[in-house]
């Protein structure tokens, strides 16, 4: 089904659901973009790299920006903390749409699309989870086995981890492919705590880590002790380790050190501006 159709499908479809009194997505250009609460977004699709190979892209990851309408820095997409202001699942619904759809374009390399759900979205939606956005993925022409849904461990939900990882197991019984990532701000005995015990309870596709998350390994005894348990802990599993945020070569080094199987970062992305694709893979990590 062409886009602009596609767009026209979704705009009934959610301005039904929830009462609008406008449709929240329009095609600007090539590129869809949604309205919610008086926000307007799009999106960014980066590469997601095969770390032996760079040249090689496995799928693409998601973010939103807010269109820059005035010449300006785009400014990163904050999603609002107040359930009171903004219905968190109509917005994290609405967000991954407009991702979806902006995928499209590129899906023929059959890759993965990383989506990111939040938190208080798994929380909030009781049972069925993934079934609304299979509708969604079906409608597209995709299969959810290419969509990896990704969920943020972070201390700010430690009391709800159980429920969180039960939630989780939802999704990969509807076909999805999964995806932890750790809170890089996370202390230390969070690590030691849940995260490794999560990772036993429930063993995802993929866990991604930010670079800086490793930033004290060869300063701080301690906390190389603990986070080298959380890496020897993926080893032990079935999933692939991906390390994000690689934007210079001591990134990539560090990534060669933690044995990534996937990399992202504008480091390859600028190797890959400046380099023929036969070139790339020099930027191994």
């Amino acid at each position: 089904m062409p886009l602009q159709q596609l767009v026209e499908y979704f705009n009934q479809r959610f301005t039904e659901e929830q009462g609008l009194s406008n449709p929240p997505l329009r095609l600007n250009g090539t590129q869809v973009e949604g309205t919610f609460g008086g926000l307007c977004f799009g999106s960014i699709l980066e590469p997601v790299r095969l770390a032996e190979s760079p040249s090689l892209v496995i799928g693409h990851d998601t973010s939103s920006i807010v269109p820059d309408v005035q010449g300006a820095p785009n400014p990163p997409f904050q999603t609002p903390t107040s359930d009171e202001a903004l219905n968190i699942v109509n917005l994290d619904r609405l967000n991954r749409t407009v991702h979806m759809l902006n995928y499209l374009p590129v899906a023929h390399e059959e890759g993965h699309l990383f989506l990111h759900v939040h938190p208080r979205h798994v929380l909030a939606v009781k049972r069925d989870h993934g079934a609304y956005f299979e509708e969604i993925i079906q409608r597209c022409g995709l299969l959810t086995r290419r969509v990896v849904i990704t969920l943020l461990v972070s201390p700010v939900y430690d009391r709800h981890l159980i429920l969180l990882l039960e939630r989780l197991r939802n999704y990969r019984d509807r076909g999805y492919s999964t995806a932890i990532k750790f809170d890089d701000r996370a202390g230390e005995s969070f690590l030691e705590r849940y995260c490794i015990e999560f990772l036993y309870r429930f063993t995802p596709d993929f866990v991604r880590f930010d670079s800086q998350f490793f930033p004290k390994l060869t300063r701080d005894p301690e906390n190389y002790r603990r986070r080298s348990s959380l890496l020897s802990a993926i080893r032990r599993l079935d999933t692939q380790l991906l390390i994000e945020r690689i934007n210079s070569e001591a990134d990539a080094d560090l990534a060669k050190l933690l044995q990534a199987d996937l990399v992202k970062g504008i480091y390859y992305e600028r190797c890959a501006a400046r380099k023929p694709e036969r070139i790339l893979d020099d930027c191994t990590v």
